[in-house]
């Protein structure tokens, strides 16, 4: 147990085999949550696990006035009490120790008194007032002088202190009139703005975090941002830590993304087969999500990063499988015959490189250790991507690459049935078949024609 101060305490509970504990960190504060009823005394009281990206929810609100921030943070916990699946709802902005506020009567003003004069003077007799500094050898002396003890015993003896002005000397009780109210700990400012935090905990540690700050954004924010207009949000805890990493995600996916785009177009000298390859990455995401679902792994970050890894994988089997395709084209098969025949002949490559890459990451997702739950997420999405991927792959692939010699004829016809109407007379239209539309005949006739 660490003692913060006289009146606060935090308890932590560190489990002492982390590999073979059997109990998690989160069913060990929910039996306490139960054993443990709720503190009315306390001014805040939660029990709940750390996680090292922050809060599940964690919001900061900001605003340069602290009237409108009090209210705003008062609208914001009670709007978070009514969601169900949130707990140990608890806000930074404590109250501390008592303090004495004044508020100057119009005789002080009419004196030419304001409240640094007025506070000075009481902080001078209260608390002291250094007079003179006397050096005595190597030491030094500071002299300080206040009212006597009996003169400063309690609160009450204020209000018959005497006040110095230039008109001269007035009783305190005459010039203010004061209050006790307890001030804040401390002061929290962000961008010259005063600024409170509100965390909350999720009642099951394995909600979808998206689902909920996306129903505190509309039912609870937006309408706080309309009653006070002063207000500002700032999103922290792992929404904050989420986003960062989403961004750096994005920047770095594209980059693979053009790079892929980039190789597969020099490649099959073809933007349309390129396209459609790249339509494979989003059926292995498909894949992916269900995996997740069937190991019961909630989808996170690393998940994402793992599917981030997936989509340079799985474009292999549409590779293999449009690269045999384009052979078949060139040997004289016929557009459905070399769909057929290409899927046929690749079956077997393509089911054993999907089985082995699978099979080798079930250890890891079958693994029970501490360190490897950090990983069980992206072998599910690589390991269930690739395996139900590769099984849309082979179903929806084929008729792909039929679908996309059908709209290339189709095309072909549209442009002479535009230029016909543009020009006016009807132009030559040389006949041409689906396997004259391919792209590898029509690089081997300009080989030809090269040569």
């Amino acid at each position: 147990m660490t003692n913060y101060s006289s009146h606060a305490g935090h308890i932590q509970i560190m489990l002492g085999d982390l590999e073979g504990a059997p109990i998690s960190s989160f069913e060990i504060s929910r039996r306490i949550q139960e054993r443990i009823p709720f503190v009315k005394e306390a001014e805040k009281f939660k029990i709940g696990a750390e996680n090292r990206f922050g809060k599940p929810v964690s919001i900061s609100i900001l605003s340069k006035n602290l009237n409108e921030l009090t209210h705003a943070k008062k609208f914001l916990k009670d709007g978070l009490l009514e969601i169900p699946t949130l707990k140990d709802i608890v806000d930074n902005d404590a109250a501390g120790k008592q303090e004495i506020r004044i508020k100057l009567k119009d005789k002080a003003y009419f004196l030419g008194l304001d409240h640094a004069s007025i506070s000075n003077q009481i902080r001078q007799g209260f608390f002291g007032g250094q007079v003179q500094r006397l050096q005595n050898g190597k030491d030094e002396l500071r002299v300080w002088v206040r009212y006597p003890k009996e003169d400063r015993l309690n609160v009450g003896q204020l209000e018959n202190m005497k006040i110095k002005t230039q008109k001269g000397i007035f009783f305190l009780k005459d010039l203010v009139d004061y209050h006790l109210e307890r001030g804040p700990v401390n002061i929290r400012r962000f961008n010259s703005s005063r600024e409170i935090r509100i965390d909350a905990d999720l009642l099951d540690p394995y909600s979808p975090i998206p689902a909920i700050m996306e129903q505190i954004k509309n039912d609870i924010i937006k309408p706080m941002k309309l009653k006070y207009k002063g207000v500002s949000v700032l999103y922290q805890g792992q929404s904050k830590s989420g986003g960062e990493s989403i961004e750096d995600m994005k920047n770095n996916f594209s980059i693979a993304f053009a790079v892929i785009l980039l190789l597969l177009m020099l490649h099959f000298k073809s933007v349309s087969q390129s396209f459609i390859i790249l339509l494979m990455i989003p059926l292995a995401w498909i894949g992916a999500i269900w995996g997740h679902g069937l190991e019961g792994i909630p989808i996170s970050m690393l998940s994402a990063w793992g599917m981030v890894a997936l989509s340079g994988v799985i474009i292999n089997d549409a590779v293999v499988f449009l690269a045999k395709y384009n052979s078949l084209i060139l040997e004289g098969n016929k557009v459905e015959e070399a769909a057929y025949n290409a899927g046929i002949s690749r079956f077997r490559a393509i089911i054993l490189t999907t089985i082995t890459t699978s099979v080798g990451l079930y250890p890891l997702i079958f693994e029970k250790s501490f360190q490897a739950q950090f990983l069980k997420p992206m072998a599910a999405s690589l390991a269930y991507g690739v395996f139900i991927g590769t099984a849309l792959i082979l179903l929806i692939f084929p008729p792909l690459i039929l679908v996309l010699i059908r709209l290339k004829f189709y095309l072909y016809k549209t442009k002479f049935f535009i230029n016909w109407f543009w020009i006016g007379e009807k132009p030559n239209i040389e006949e041409k078949n689906n396997e004259d539309l391919e792209i590898a005949i029509i690089n081997k006739k300009r080989n030809i024609e090269i040569k």
